[in-house]
């Protein structure tokens, strides 16, 4: 059987994504514990918190556009080429504490990194035959992981030496593996998309349909976990050193479940291994020990790793590969719109402890379960 590594782009692109993935979280995670230390305002914070979020909301159609409009390796060059410079400004900034300016260039960074993060989640998948789609993700993540990990690990000590100036080393990084991303042949973009394709294929097909609505009440339930894990650290007592481990086991859970999901062939199967394991992950944070945080961070992305391919083989079914940035963008659009409303209530619902959170992300999972019984198209699915 032929493998995903036979496929020259392929390789050059996972190599990229080791290489930018190992620096990935120096800088998220500076740039998330430095301002939550120093903007001393919960409100500001979850603006912070919340950037990514807010981007995909506004960029997702946009970038779904420009990734089947034109050619998907070209957009990714062109947005990968300029993520260094963002970093530098972003390092000087929080350098000499200019925190506020700094709001401006974080939400700037993340407009740029989701176009690029949505043409590359669809071009991984549509650089190989769909039969390696499950080996192809695995074996990014196999590049891909241990590299982020080494990152995670990392962090705390590079951060105590460096302070702010740890982006520089991620800008380096990056300016140097453009190279590998240059002339990727991926897609040559299709002259009729436009900004409404993807919401045709919503509304058209359930199996896209199905997908995005269970994916859109999945991850607004897990959207505190990731978003505010400097916060959960700290309300479960831990220091900096768990805030590093949390996101090692973070990525420790995508690596493993990307694995096992390479040896199961039943959508239905895929989706009961993602149920049982998100139901699981709220109750431990009622512990209130940082060890806690350790087990629901992994069962997060494990179940995430299954969710994955399940989600990837509907919307290709339902959308097709030369359709599927559009398709994509109306999923950012509509999962970040259930994150933001989840993340902006946060700050609310704790001031009654952590036991309405936990109560809330239970109930999201059992609405997913519920939608993708109603659209069992999306279960029938085998590769």
């Amino acid at each position: 059987m032929p493998s995903p590594l036979d496929y020259p782009d392929f390789r050059r692109f996972i190599v990229n994504n080791a290489i930018t993935s190992g620096v990935f979280p120096l800088s998220e995670m500076t740039v998330m514990w430095l301002f939550y230390v120093n903007l001393h305002n919960l409100l500001l914070f979850s603006l912070v918190a919340s950037s990514r979020v807010i981007s995909r909301i506004v960029v997702s159609p946009i970038a779904g556009y420009l990734g089947d409009r034109y050619d998907r390796g070209k957009v990714l060059f062109v947005t990968k080429a300029i993520s260094p410079a963002f970093l530098v400004v972003l390092a000087l900034l929080m350098g000499y504490h200019m925190y506020l300016a700094g709001l401006a260039v974080v939400y700037a960074r993340a407009f740029n990194s989701e176009i690029s993060t949505q043409t590359g989640s669809a071009s991984i998948v549509t650089m190989v035959p769909k039969e390696l789609m499950s080996r192809a993700i695995f074996i990014n993540r196999s590049f891909k992981e241990p590299s982020t990990l080494a990152g995670t690990l990392a962090w705390p000590f590079l951060l105590n030496y460096l302070g702010p100036y740890v982006l520089f080393i991620s800008a380096t990084a990056l300016a140097i593996s453009l190279p590998l991303v240059r002339n990727l042949r991926i897609n040559q973009g299709k002259k009729e998309v436009n900004l409404f394709t993807g919401f045709k294929i919503f509304i058209t097909r359930p199996e896209a349909r199905g997908a995005i609505l269970g994916l859109a009440v999945d991850q607004a339930a897990i959207s505190f976990l990731v978003n505010y894990t400097p916060l959960l650290v700290s309300l479960e007592g831990g220091t900096q050193i768990f805030y590093s481990l949390a996101q090692a086991a973070f990525y420790v859970g995508i690596f493993s479940g990307s694995y096992v999901v390479t040896k199961v062939k039943s959508s239905a199967l895929m989706d009961l291994i993602n149920l049982v394991l998100k139901v699981s992950l709220f109750p431990p944070l009622l512990l209130h020990t940082p060890w806690a945080l350790l087990y629901s961070m992994f069962a997060l992305t494990f179940a995430d790793a299954n969710l994955e391919i399940m989600w990837f083989r509907a919307l290709r079914k339902g959308a097709g590969d030369e359709y599927l940035t559009s398709i994509i963008g109306v999923d950012e659009l509509m999962t970040n719109v259930g994150r933001i409303t989840v993340l902006e209530i946060v700050p609310l619902i704790l001031t009654a402890g952590l036991f309405p959170l936990v109560g809330l992300g239970l109930a999201l999972i059992g609405a997913e379960g519920i939608i993708h019984l109603l659209h069992k198209q999306i279960l029938d699915i085998e590769k």
